[in-house]
C-alpha cells in the first residue's frame, strides 16, 4: 500500500514548519534536502522513502531531522575528526551520489546519469582516514585544510577520468600521507600515489598542500596536471619513488612547488592515445624546487618537448648512476630529463647534479632557451661499466641546442664535463651565456650571435667570473683547476 504525504503536512504534525533543510542522516552520511527541493515524501510499504528524486532504504534511515542551514548546490562536504568522518550531500544530487564511510575512510561513487559538477570540499584531520571517489563527470576538489594519513593506500584517491579541478582555498594547509603498503615492480598489488588523480586535472587557489609518498610516488596523474598562475604552496616532502609522476603533460604557470624525492623529480609520460602536448613538460611560471637523490633519478624527466618559459626551478640530483642488467643500458642521474624537446623562455631554473654520470638537463628532443635564468651545476665523475661510460654533462640534448634569449650559466664538471654537449649544434642566437667545463663547447656556424672560449682557466666555488660583459657567481660546491669557458651575449 502506498501512501503519500506532503512535506508540508508532515512538517506542520512535527512543528517543523520554519526549517529549511531536511537531513535524511543514514550513520556518517547525511543527504541535506533544501525544504524547497524536498516535495512529496513517498513512504512504500515501510521499507523505503522518497525524497526528491532519491529513494532511501529505511532500514539504512538512522535519523531524519530538520535545521536552519543553508545548502549550496550540486556539493558534497566531507569532514574528518580523530573518530571518523561526516559527508553531507546536496538533497539537489542526492540521487546521483552514493556515499560511504567506515571510521575515516569515505567512499563517494557518483553515477554515469550526474550532469553536474560536483564540488567535493574535504576538511578536518584523521590518522587513520582516505577519500576515494569514482565518476564520469568533472568535477571539483577542494582541500580545505584536510590534513589524512592512509596506513594502507592513497590517502585521496580520484577515479574520474574527466576535469578535476583541484583548489587549495586562501589560508588553507593540507598534507596527505600514504601508507606502508609493499609494491611489485609491475604496480599490480598496490596504489601508485599518496593523491592519485585518473583524469586531467587543473590546480589553483593560493593554500598549501604538502604530499608524502611513503610507498611509491608523491602525486601521481593519468592525464594531463595544470598548475595555474595563483596556485599557492605545493610540497612533496618525500617521495619514495617520482615527487610527481604524471602522464600525457605537465604545464606549470604559477605556484611555488618543492619537491623531494628518491626517484624523478617530476616524471611526464607519453600517452599512446593522445596527441596534444603529448610527453611533454612546460614550465611557464612560478616557483619549481626539485631535489631527487635515488640512483639514475632526473630532477625534470619527460617523453617529449621541455619547455621552461618562466618561473624559479631550482633542481638537485644527488642519485649514482645506474646500470640495469635487463635493459643492458647504463642510466645515470640528471637533474632534468625527457625524451623530446626542452624549452625555456622566462624564469630562474637553478639544476644540479652531483652523481657518477649526472646531467643537468638531459633531452632526446631539442633543447630551446629563449628566456628566463637558467643555472645547471654537475659535480660527478665519469660513470664507467665495462666499455661504456656516461659523462657528467650541463645541458646534453640529442638534437640541436639553441640560446636565444635570458640568461644560461653552467659548470660542468671537471671529470669530463661540457657544459652543452650535443651532436648536433650548440646555437648562440642571442642569450647571455657562460658555460663552464671539464669539456669545451664550440657553438654552431649557424649561430646569430658571437661567442668567445677561454681555456685553462682556474675556478673556485664562490667566485665570480667576469668575461665580456658576462658575469657568473660559481656554486660553492664547484671546482675546476683548468676549466674550459664559452662566453656569448646579445652584444656580442
Amino acid at each position: 500500500m502506498k501512501s503519500y504525504i506532503s512535506l508540508l503536512a508532515a512538517l506542520l504534525a512535527t512543528g517543523w514548519a520554519s526549517a529549511q533543510t531536511v537531513n535524511v542522516n543514514m550513520g556518517d552520511v547525511t543527504y541535506a534536502i533544501p525544504a524547497t527541493q524536498a516535495g512529496d515524501m513517498l513512504f512504500r510499504q515501510g521499507s523505503t522513502l522518497t525524497i526528491g528524486q532519491k529513494t532511501y532504504s529505511i532500514a539504512d534511515i538512522t535519523s531524519i531531522t530538520t535545521d536552519n542551514s543553508s545548502v549550496t548546490d550540486n556539493t558534497v562536504d566531507v569532514t574528518y575528526s580523530s573518530s571518523g568522518a561526516k559527508v553531507r550531500v546536496a538533497g539537489n544530487i542526492a540521487q546521483h551520489i552514493i556515499a560511504r564511510v567506515s571510521g575515516a575512510h569515505v567512499t563517494v561513487i557518483a553515477d554515469d546519469a550526474l550532469a553536474n559538477e560536483v564540488t567535493y570540499t574535504l576538511s578536518g584531520t584523521s590518522s587513520n582516514g582516505s577519500f576515494y571517489m569514482a565518476g564520469s563527470y568533472k568535477m571539483k576538489l577542494q582541500l580545505n585544510g584536510v590534513t589524512l594519513v592512509n596506513p594502507d593506500s592513497a590517502a585521496i584517491n580520484i577515479q574520474n577520468g574527466k576535469l578535476i579541478s583541484v583548489i587549495l582555498p586562501a589560508g588553507t594547509s593540507s598534507a596527505l600521507t600514504d601508507g606502508l603498503t609493499s609494491v611489485s615492480d609491475d604496480d599490480t598489488d598496490a596504489h601508485k600515489a599518496a593523491l592519485y588523480i585518473d583524469g586531467h586535472s587543473e590546480w589553483s587557489g593560493t593554500g598549501s598542500l604538502t604530499l608524502t609518498g611513503k610507498v611509491k610516488h608523491a602525486f601521481c596523474a593519468d592525464e594531463y596536471v595544470l598548475f595555474g598562475s595563483t596556485l599557492g604552496n605545493v610540497t612533496v616532502n618525500s617521495a619514495a619513488a617520482d615527487g610527481f609522476h604524471i602522464n600525457q603533460y605537465f604545464q606549470m604557470t604559477g605556484g611555488n612547488v618543492s619537491i623531494t624525492s628518491t626517484g624523478d623529480g617530476i616524471d611526464v609520460g607519453a600517452k599512446k592515445t593522445e596527441k596534444e602536448y603529448n610527453g611533454q613538460l612546460m614550465l611557464q611560471g612560478g616557483t619549481l624546487k626539485v631535489s631527487t637523490s635515488g640512483p639514475a633519478t632526473k630532477g625534470l624527466k619527460c617523453e617529449d618537448n621541455m619547455t621552461i618559459s618562466g618561473g624559479i626551478i631550482t633542481v638537485s640530483t644527488t642519485g649514482s648512476a645506474y646500470y640495469d642488467t635487463t635493459e643492458a643500458d647504463i642510466s645515470s642521474a640528471a637533474a632534468a630529463k625527457c625524451d623530446g624537446a626542452f624549452t625555456m623562455s622566462s624564469g630562474t631554473v637553478s639544476l644540479s647534479s652531483t652523481g657518477a654520470g649526472g646531467k643537468g638537463i638531459n633531452a632526446t628532443g631539442a633543447v630551446n632557451i629563449s628566456g628566463g635564468t637558467l643555472n645547471v651545476l654537475t659535480t660527478g665523475a665519469v660513470y664507467t661499466y665495462g666499455a661504456d661510460d656516461t659523462k657528467p654533462q650541463g645541458v646534453k640534448s640529442d638534437t640541436n641546442i639553441t640560446l636565444s634569449g635570458g640568461t644560461i650559466l653552467v659548470c660542468a664538471s671537471s671529470d669530463s664535463g661540457t657544459a652543452f654537449k650535443t651532436d648536433y649544434s650548440v646555437l648562440t642566437n642571442g642569450a647571455t651565456v657562460m658555460g663552464v667545463g671539464g669539456k669545451a663547447t664550440t657553438p654552431g656556424v649557424s649561430s646569430t650571435h658571437g661567442y668567445k672560449k677561454y681555456s685553462g682557466v682556474k675556478v673556485t666555488g664562490g667566485s665570480t667570473l667576469s668575461y665580456d660583459g658576462v658575469s657568473f657567481t660559481i656554486p660553492s660546491a664547484y671546482s675546476n683547476s683548468s676549466a674550459k669557458v664559452l662566453v656569448s651575449s646579445p652584444s656580442m
